[in-house]
């Protein structure tokens, strides 16, 4: 299990971490090279240091000066030492007055006498009025003047490292780069403990670009979790509580009326999806496995991707508080193109925000979920980064190492048995329809068309009450739905259609499984029960 979030580059981009830019900075006006985008309304305070070196042929009386543009103050240290300051009133996070100041003009300050070749280190934390202040400036430069003229030590424009949206530790004035302790500091922390008590553990967190934004995703590996139990867990930013929420994991053993719920295609529009999202927690399922075109950004729209996370985090929230895990399958809006390509997929570098997103999955959207030996949720490409029939080894494998789990489902998004919405796939049919068939799955979950349809069991498209697959979808969790063909009855494996925005709620007990099409209000407008097939474990 994994815990997986985004911190957007407008609230973490330069927050939090000393990184490298060039003088000055600020808000991003035409005085500024590198902008803070954070900055305005969440943090008044930036720290900035840099190695200086006094030129060998300084001469002797030389004296060392800043000259600057500054909005609001400034404090400055050399080799640890406060020698300047302007319009502020005491340092770091105990400023208690700042005097507004506008960055008209450069102005100059001596420094003291300099010593040819002297190494050392400057810093500067600058400071705004206020967070609602309409502009920031810190721009300097370092010379030394000899003989009526300026000579460069620091030019402006120069690289210097800076960190805003946190007090530095203790020492930063003496530190010249980067690297060093405070830049070694964990951004995050995660730590979760069971909700009954005991020590709170730490996670090990793993970062990364996310898809082709400057967004940051985070994720928690969680290992050594006991099964049935309900978990409390915090995040912290650089040691400051930001939240706390829970999840409960899987029973070790099957328990009687377990439920979860799927679906596909959420994001037509964000109403939309929260409606089915909040439906889903009500529902307080033990997962949700969801079928792809999520965010319907098609490998290009992070903003998309943000709002879907939004809308799970707040929306998919079971009655009791807890968060629902989710299962995820790759769909074609994924992908850029987002186009259906069995046999010519382009690849997973064309769908960065999901592989970004959901680590684990960088060698392909195949995916096994193994609950004890009582349930198994199995995930496939359906020809979107990776071609159907190059997955049927692999398929076949990991169903014939499960034939003692007695409860498979499968989950895929383009349906090879739909209502006519669009062409089916063949590929998936003829490559690993006889496989379900073969492995006695239980039923397939496919997504795609935008309309609610159920199979009868079938086995080579032909009905069979018996030994037959179920099959059903066709996503329309959150997104505008399509007509249902008035022909779809000639069909004869189908055995409902309907153009409704739904998901699936899935009840299991020891002899049967309970199918429920439901809408966003919760009404049951379809309901169909099949025995478990291989005996119950």
């Amino acid at each position: 299990m994994a815990i997986h979030w985004v911190a957007t580059e407008e609230k973490e981009g330069e927050r939090g971490e000393w990184k490298l830019g060039a003088a000055g900075f600020g808000y991003g006006d035409d005085d500024d090279q590198t902008e803070l985008k954070g900055m305005r309304k969440n943090y008044r305070s930036v720290y900035i240091r840099r190695p200086y070196e006094v030129p060998a042929n300084a001469p002797k009386g030389a004296e060392l000066t800043i000259g600057i543009r500054y909005d609001d103050a400034f404090i400055l240290y050399l080799d640890g030492k406060e020698v300047l300051r302007r319009g502020v009133e005491g340092a770091g996070a105990d400023i208690s007055k700042v005097t507004k100041h506008e960055a008209e003009v450069w102005e100059y300050f001596k420094l003291g006498p300099v010593v040819a070749g002297h190494k050392g280190v400057i810093a500067i934390e600058g400071h705004n009025e206020s967070l609602d202040s309409s502009d920031f400036t810190l721009r300097p430069r370092i010379d030394y003047r000899a003989n009526g003229k300026l000579h460069p030590v620091v030019r402006e424009g120069a690289q210097w490292a800076y960190l805003g949206g946190r007090t530095p530790r203790a020492g930063w004035t003496r530190i010249g780069g980067v690297k060093g302790k405070d830049a070694e500091a964990p951004r995050y922390q995660l730590a979760l403990r069971p909700k009954t008590g005991g020590d709170w553990t730490f996670a090990n967190l793993r970062d990364r670009k996310f898809g082709t934004t400057e967004h940051r995703v985070f994720s928690a590996d969680l290992g050594d979790l006991k099964p049935g139990t309900r978990y409390l867990f915090k995040i912290a930013r650089w040691g400051a509580p930001i939240g706390s929420w829970e999840f409960e994991t899987a029973p070790a053993t099957f328990k009687e009326g377990m439920t979860f719920v799927t679906g596909g295609d959420m994001y037509g529009t964000r109403a939309w999806m929260d409606a089915m999202n909040r439906r889903a927690g009500a529902e307080d399922p033990l997962f949700a496995l969801l079928g792809g075109d999520l965010a319907y950004a098609n490998g290009t729209k992070g903003d998309r991707w943000l709002e879907w996370v939004d809308s799970w985090h707040k929306c998919a929230v079971a009655p009791d508080g807890r968060l629902i895990p989710m299962i995820v399958v790759i769909g074609n809006h994924e992908v850029k193109g987002y186009q259906y390509r069995p046999t010519k997929a382009p690849g997973r570098a064309q769908a960065p925000f999901y592989y970004s997103l959901f680590l684990g999955q960088e060698e392909g959207a195949q995916l096994t979920v193994d609950f004890g030996k009582y349930l198994s949720v199995i995930g496939i490409d359906s020809g979107h980064t990776a071609n159907v029939a190059a997955q049927t080894r692999w398929l076949a494998r990991i169903l014939g190492n499960r034939l003692g789990i007695p409860r498979q489902f499968v989950c895929y998004h383009r349906p090879a048995w739909g209502a006519g919405v669009k062409d089916d796939a063949n590929d998936i049919r003829r490559e690993w329809s006889p496989l379900f068939e073969q492995f006695k799955v239980d039923c397939v979950f496919e997504n795609d068309h935008h309309i609610y349809k159920r199979t009868h069991p079938i086995v080579g498209g032909k009905r069979n009450d018996r030994d037959g697959v179920l099959y059903l979808g066709d996503g329309a969790w959150g997104v505008k739905i399509r007509s249902v063909p008035k022909d779809w009855k000639k069909r004869t494996y189908l055995a409902e259609a309907r153009s409704v925005n739904h998901l699936i709620k899935v009840t299991m007990t020891s002899g049967q499984f309970v199918y429920e099409g439901m809408t966003a209000d919760g009404d049951i407008f379809d309901k169909t029960m099949r025995p478990v097939r291989r005996g119950a474990k």
